[in-house]
């Protein structure tokens, strides 16, 4: 085979491999000025249902998105307290972890275990190290809390968990599908080249909008919403394995409102109030994000009908 052939054939399985990848593009944005915080996301996904959960079962009330994932019939990828805490997740490559047995067993998910329990970012750090996380890991997380604090949890590259926090002067912290210490280390040599070319593509758009924030005044739900529509996936074909951009989600830590975008509808968002739906729920509640839609279609034309 020529090089030219050999190269056009690797580029083409390279968009196979990505496009073949759960969450595999996931941009999720944090921002803090003065009284304003918010918090987005998007959830990039092979077609399936998703839904919204509301959990009342632990200490603290919890309102989660949540999918079916590989072994387990539903896996909460974002979500809310009552308090205000909230999180997201984007995969990445597998790192490797050193074991460390002697920690405290995970019996479920941990985050979603913290979520019930604690109510800022401080006291999810001062947790979430008990725990043993394995030999290797393929995500990271974003928390954000009603104070403005945030911080990003991934897998340092001495196989030890880590985190970092929003730098100095900075209004925002983002992450995508590239490992946070890999984009800390900013190697252009090795292995990282590649792997920033291959796993970073949507860091710059939201990087570049968000850096010419000056003022609280910039920092709305729509202008979050812009971040989102401008880092969201949509692949140009339809199969079982194609990766599109779900929804998406914006929560107002300060005022425990959600704003949740469907299949790339950012002109419509679905407002969900936090409180009034953890009053009106029992123990648990799931609810189909496709149901949510259709509810919120109904009631706009039956708004639209009345005389």
């Amino acid at each position: 085979m020529r090089p030219i052939a050999k190269i056009i054939t690797s580029l083409l399985s390279l968009l196979i491999f990505l496009n073949a990848f759960p969450t595999s593009a996931c941009t999720i944005i944090s921002v803090h000025f003065k009284s304003v915080v918010l918090f987005g996301g998007n959830e990039d996904l092979p077609p399936r249902s998703s839904f919204m959960v509301i959990d009342k079962r632990g200490k603290l009330g919890v309102v989660y998105f949540a999918t079916p994932w590989k072994q387990w019939p539903l896996l909460e990828q974002s979500g809310i307290n009552e308090k205000g805490l909230c999180f997201d997740s984007n995969w990445i490559p597998k790192e490797k972890l050193i074991p460390q047995p002697e920690k405290l067993r995970q019996n479920e998910w941990v985050i979603t275990q913290l979520m019930q329990e604690v109510s800022t970012v401080e006291e999810v750090l001062a947790k979430i190290f008990e725990y043993n996380w394995g030999d290797s890991l393929s995500y990271q997380v974003h928390f954000a809390d009603k104070s403005g604090d945030a911080a990003i949890i991934y897998p340092g590259l001495n196989g030890e968990l880590t985190y970092s926090r929003r730098s100095t002067g900075s209004n925002y912290l983002v992450s995508t599908m590239y490992n946070h210490a890999r984009r800390l280390r900013a190697s252009w040599f090795g292995l990282d080249f590649p792997y920033k070319l291959l796993f970073d593509s949507k860091f710059r758009a939201a990087d570049d909008m968000l850096s010419g924030l000056n003022s609280e005044e910039d920092i709305t739900v729509e202008f979050m919403g812009s971040v989102l529509e401008a880092t969201h996936r949509n692949w140009w074909f339809n199969s079982p394995f194609s990766i599109k951009t779900v929804y998406s989600t914006i929560f107002d830590p300060r005022n425990l409102q959600i704003y949740v975008y469907l299949n790339r509808q950012f002109e419509h968002p679905h407002v969900i109030d936090v409180q009034q739906e953890l009053q009106e729920s029992k123990s648990y509640k799931k609810v189909s994000l496709t149901d949510l839609a259709s509810h919120d279609n109904a009631h706009i034309e039956s708004t639209l009908d009345k005389p």
